[in-house]
C-alpha cells in the first residue's frame, strides 16, 4: 500500500485479492474497511500518533493513546486528501472513488499495561475503531452525461437541494435521478447537472452514477415507467450562488448543444465533454 505522490496525492494504492476487483466493478462490494496501522496511519489520519488498529475480531494487544474512547467521538481527522483508491491484483487495476467515509465505534475495553490483554468492558476507557470508506468503481473511459433540472417543475424543490448542500458528508450528497438515455450508462459514470429556467441556469454541480440504471415508478406520478441512477454529487454551488459555469457561457463555447431544452440524461460525445471539462476546470 502507497499513496502515490509522484503522480496524485489523491490516490493511494492496495494490493487485494482479483475477487475484490471484481467485486468492486460489479457493485457486489461498494464499501472497503480499513485497518490502519502504525506504517500507514499518516496517510489518513490529520493527526496521528500511536498504533490504531480497527476492526479486529479479539482485542488488540498493543495500545496507544489513540485507543481511547473519547466520549464515543472518533480522537482523530480523517484526511480529505485521499479521494482514491487504487486496487492491483497482479495486472488488473481498478479505480475507485471515495464517496463517503464513515467511522464507527467497536468493541469497548478496559486498559491494563502495553504488555497485558485488554479486558472486554461496555464502560471501558478504550475502543477499536473501525474506518468505513464507500467506493464508486472508475470505468478506464467513463461516458458522461448531461442531467437537467428545472426547480419550477421538478419533485426536487430549491429547498430540496438547500437542504442537499447543508447536509453534505465529505463534499457529497446522494439522491437518484431520471435518466433518458440509460442504455450505455454503468456505474462510475459521470454527469454534469444543468438548472434551468431561471436567472441561475447553468451547471451547479457534478458527480458519479452509484448504480447501474434501474426502473421505477414515473416521479411525475403518472403510470409510466422511467429509468433511474443513484448519484453521488459534489462541487456542488451555494443554493444563493451563481452556478459553477453560466448558461451564457455554455451557450458561447459548445454551441452544439441545446442548452436552453432537452431530456435528463444526455450522452455527451468525446468532443463535448473536452470541452465542459475545460470550463470545469477553469472555474
Amino acid at each position: 500500500m502507497k499513496k502515490k505522490n509522484d503522480i496524485d496525492e489523491s490516490v493511494v494504492t492496495f494490493e487485494v485479492d482479483k475477487a475484490v476487483i471484481e467485486g468492486v466493478r460489479s457493485g457486489e462490494i461498494r464499501t472497503l474497511i480499513l485497518d490502519l496501522r502504525e506504517d500507514n496511519q499518516n496517510i489518513f489520519l490529520e493527526t496521528a500518533d500511536g498504533h490504531l488498529l480497527l476492526d479486529v475480531e479479539e482485542l488488540p494487544n498493543v495500545y496507544r493513546s489513540c485507543y481511547f474512547w473519547n466520549g464515543g467521538v472518533f480522537p482523530y481527522i480523517l484526511k480529505r486528501s485521499v479521494k482514491f483508491f487504487e486496487l492491483t491484483a497482479g495486472d488488473d487495476r481498478c479505480l475507485a472513488h471515495i464517496i463517503r467515509k464513515t467511522v464507527l465505534p467497536g468493541t469497548r475495553f478496559t486498559f491494563q499495561k502495553p504488555e497485558e490483554p485488554g479486558v472486554e468492558d461496555p464502560d471501558g476507557d478504550c475502543c477499536v475503531w473501525q474506518v468505513n470508506y464507500d467506493i464508486i468503481p472508475l470505468p478506464d473511459k467513463p461516458k458522461t452525461y448531461l442531467m437537467r433540472w428545472n426547480p419550477a417543475i421538478s419533485s426536487f424543490t430549491e429547498q430540496d437541494y438547500a437542504h442537499c448542500v447543508e447536509h453534505q458528508e465529505d463534499g457529497h450528497f446522494f439522491m437518484d435521478w431520471s435518466i433518458y438515455e440509460w442504455e450505455e450508462a454503468r456505474r462510475g459514470d459521470v454527469f454534469y447537472m444543468l438548472r434551468t429556467g431561471d436567472d441561475k441556469a447553468g451547471i451547479v454541480f457534478n458527480g458519479y452514477f452509484m448504480t447501474d440504471p434501474y426502473t421505477g415508478e414515473d416521479w411525475k406520478g403518472t403510470t409510466r415507467r422511467r429509468c433511474y441512477v443513484d448519484m453521488a454529487c459534489c462541487n456542488a454551488a451555494a443554493p444563493d450562488a451563481a452556478p459553477q459555469i453560466p448558461l451564457q457561457t455554455l451557450k458561447e463555447a459548445i454551441p452544439s448543444i441545446d442548452w436552453d431544452k432537452g431530456h435528463s440524461g444526455e450522452l455527451l460525445s468525446d468532443d463535448v465533454v473536452k470541452k465542459l471539462s475545460e470550463l470545469w476546470n477553469k472555474g
